[in-house]
């Protein structure tokens, strides 16, 4: 694996992390993947 594949992995892992696992206090405690649901289901845009 190259440095630049390996960087884009790590990238791609943080981000992932950021985003689904990570809680955020501005957001209730919740990921910011799970404070968006409930606005993507109210709006049909799945």
């Amino acid at each position: 694996m190259s440095g630049v594949e390996a960087m884009k992995q790590d990238v791609e892992g943080y981000i992932r992390y950021y985003n689904r696992d990570r809680l955020h206090s501005a957001n209730d405690d919740l990921s910011p993947a799970e404070f968006e649901l409930p606005q993507i289901k109210v709006s049909g845009w799945t």
